[in-house]
């Protein structure tokens, strides 16, 4: 019995352990298919797909992406860039008024339309028996990336997407249920008790204990973001409770600067340097 789209979106969850199982071309063809036909802002398709197969590509993007070496023992991984130089390209042909580059709000819907693109072409290769994962941490090497898939001006890197047959099926991750992310009318804070069972929920199966590295570079972190009282009563936190939560070994330890990484001046160069004036 095939799936229907609800059990797709109910049972897709993000893999990072692949076979190198090649992708038939005719399979890969089909996702790529669905992927172009995601609605997009004024119908434009300011977006382009660049699909990775080569393996030292692959391999350089295994390190753009904090090592995660899977990304280079999948067969296919897909970068879905914005892309304002196909519409420059045809303006220049038949000339019309264009300050599309100009524009924060174009550069943010740009992003929402390489996100349902890619989110289109996970939901088809699903249903074709593949599975997937997103990739966010190419946007912290933005001008590597751009340098390796030779991105021309006005195009941008995204958001990028691995394909492939898993080794093993991918557990999916918890979900918060739509009674606490739905809001009737406007928004609503829900009660902090509520807020916390319901994190404590999502992440029922989280268990980490403390121990010197991870106290420590939560602290560290802590006080670098928001000085030393803050960073001490994170600590007392952990240790009062004998548990690293989720959300400090995510932002206190993960998801840190790291060397090589782009900060806000670097990808605003970069983006006037591809041409796109957003932030000025």
């Amino acid at each position: 019995m095939e799936k229907g789209i609800l059990d797709i979106i109910n049972d897709r969850a993000s893999c990072r352990s692949f076979s190198d199982k090649e992708i038939p071309s005719d399979l890969l063809k089909q996702i790529l298919e669905a992927a172009v036909k995601a609605p997009s802002g004024g119908g434009f398709q300011n977006y382009s797909i660049i699909k990775v197969t080569d393996r030292e590509k692959k391999e350089q993007l295994v390190k753009y992406g904090r090592n995660q070496k899977f990304i280079a023992r999948a067969p296919v991984s897909l970068v879905f860039c914005i892309d304002y130089r196909r519409m420059k390209r045809i303006n220049e042909a038949e000339p019309a008024p264009f300050a599309e580059t100009e524009r924060f709000t174009n550069f943010w819907m740009s992003v929402v339309d390489t996100a349902v693109c890619a989110q289109t072409a996970c939901l088809a290769a699903e249903a074709l028996g593949l599975k997937s994962v997103y990739i966010g941490n190419i946007l912290n090497v933005s001008d590597q990336v751009s340098e390796l898939l030779k991105l021309p001006d006005y195009v941008l890197p995204s958001i990028m997407v691995t394909l492939g047959y898993p080794l093993r099926s991918p557990k999916r991750s918890q979900k918060y249920d739509a009674e606490l992310l739905v809001h009737e009318e406007e928004y609503h804070d829900a009660e902090i008790d509520q807020l916390l069972s319901e994190y404590r929920k999502k992440y029922s199966d989280w268990h980490m204990k403390p121990n010197g590295k991870n106290t420590g570079t939560i602290y560290k972190t802590a006080a670098a973001y928001h000085g030393q009282d803050y960073a001490e009563l994170c600590k007392k936190n952990i240790l009062e409770r004998n548990s690293v939560s989720p959300y400090q070994y995510w932002f206190g330890c993960y998801y840190l600067e790291e060397k090589g990484f782009m900060g806000f001046p670097e990808f605003q160069a970069f983006m006037e340097k591809k041409g796109f004036h957003w932030t000025k």
